[in-house]
């Protein structure tokens, strides 16, 4: 028994302060040059968006949150694309949001005109 509530108290506190972001959509416009997120933070701990990265390149990012996402909360972010990166309309294009603990989160953001 008390084994089990070790490896069950161990597990719990090993994911507890693990920040978790959902991207619930990312668009990026060929004809603005600009890449839109929403996101969702689930918890259980507030997350701080620091920057995007599309082909390797990095994007700041602005958020109507002022880029701390509260636990239970949601924000909508926009950047600037790179000249570098080609946004061709109908594709998609594989980035990741990062926060400031270092953690990043996979997005697929399909291109539109």
């Amino acid at each position: 028994m008390a084994v089990g509530w070790y490896l069950y108290t161990t597990a719990i506190a090993s994911v507890g302060g693990q920040p978790r972001l959902n991207v619930v959509s990312a668009e990026l416009s060929s004809s603005t040059r600009q890449l839109r997120l929403r996101v969702v933070n689930p918890g259980p701990v507030d997350v701080q968006i620091i920057e995007a990265e599309i082909a390797g390149q990095i994007i700041s990012l602005s958020c109507n949150t002022a880029a701390v996402v509260r636990v239970g909360g949601n924000s909508t972010c926009t950047g600037s694309i790179p000249a570098g990166i080609t946004l061709t309309p109908g594709t998609m294009l594989t980035g990741r949001v990062i926060v400031s603990g270092g953690q990043s989160f996979l997005f697929n953001a399909a291109v539109r005109p």
